[in-house]
């Protein structure tokens, strides 16, 4: 799985380029409108045009209906659940295009995600990692754990049950620091310097297709029985005067895209 992620990453890295000097939120901006259109134009190709405008045709009829005969509740009781039934097709013809946008949807979510939704540490910050450990875990002794430009701060705390063992971490340099754990280098802080770049939250030493949805764990085979993970200070975007999650700004952003996209194509939604 590991090409194939090396292959999606620099897909959003070309994608996100001209946005490297900017804030991080023109490039989130951009890939939000990008997604946007891109899920509009899968909704147009994988379902059926003309029926979704009769039934829209048809619900509105019924809506009608109901309304024009508000005195009447066994008219009303039967267009109502002309209206449900309705629906319920309606919603049939979404399963096939959402069901293609699934996947790809679910990639974009973990590279968007790994890019924007989490800061490298600034000097001065701590953070715990905890390493764990597939197989036997080595003893207080054996355990062979170095560090640049990040200082480590004993103890390390091992957890013999479940394989684990946690150490803090001090970030007294700016930019990325390594770890070494055994044969093992990782890195913290993001994968280049600028806008849009993965911030690192962890590895996993033999990773599965569950490494493609969450990029931000590096890929390192040195060691299959050993991963590891962190936590990084979260972000917030400040968009019409509020906090905004990058969630929040890709949902929305997105959204308005994909209405705007659906009224110029004359897609039926």
């Amino acid at each position: 799985m590991a090409p194939i992620l090396s292959v999606l990453n620099f897909i959003m890295d070309v994608l996100l380029y001209p946005f490297r000097p900017l804030p991080p939120f023109w490039g989130l901006l951009f890939i939000s409108i990008l997604a946007g259109l891109g899920m509009i134009l899968i909704f147009s190709r994988f379902s059926n045009q003309p029926a979704i405008a009769r039934l829209r045709k048809r619900m509105g009829g019924e809506v009608l209906g109901i309304l024009l005969h508000v005195s009447r509740p066994g008219t009303v009781i039967a267009f109502a659940l002309k209206l449900i039934w309705s629906n319920m097709l309606y919603l049939g013809h979404l399963l096939v295009p959402m069901a293609v946008m699934a996947v790809p949807f679910m990639l974009l979510w973990g590279q968007l995600d790994a890019r924007y939704g989490a800061r490298p540490l600034d000097p001065g910050e701590y953070r715990t990692v905890t390493l764990e450990f597939a197989g036997e875990m080595p003893s207080r002794e054996d355990m062979d754990i170095t560090a640049e430009g990040v200082e480590l701060i004993p103890p390390v705390v091992m957890v013999d049950e479940i394989n684990e063992a946690s150490f803090r971490i001090l970030q007294y340099e700016e930019g990325s620091g390594q770890l070494m754990a055994g044969s093992t280098a990782v890195e913290f802080g993001r994968s280049y310097e600028g806008s849009g770049a993965v911030v690192f939250r962890g590895f996993r030493g033999s990773p599965g297709i569950w490494s493609l949805f969450t990029p931000m764990y590096q890929v390192r085979t040195a060691d299959p029985d050993l991963s590891g993970r962190w936590s990084m200070p979260g972000t917030d975007y400040s968009v019409l005067g509020g906090h905004w999650s990058w969630i929040a700004v890709f949902l929305v952003f997105s959204m308005v895209s994909a209405v705007a996209g659906a009224k110029i194509m004359k897609i039926k939604v």
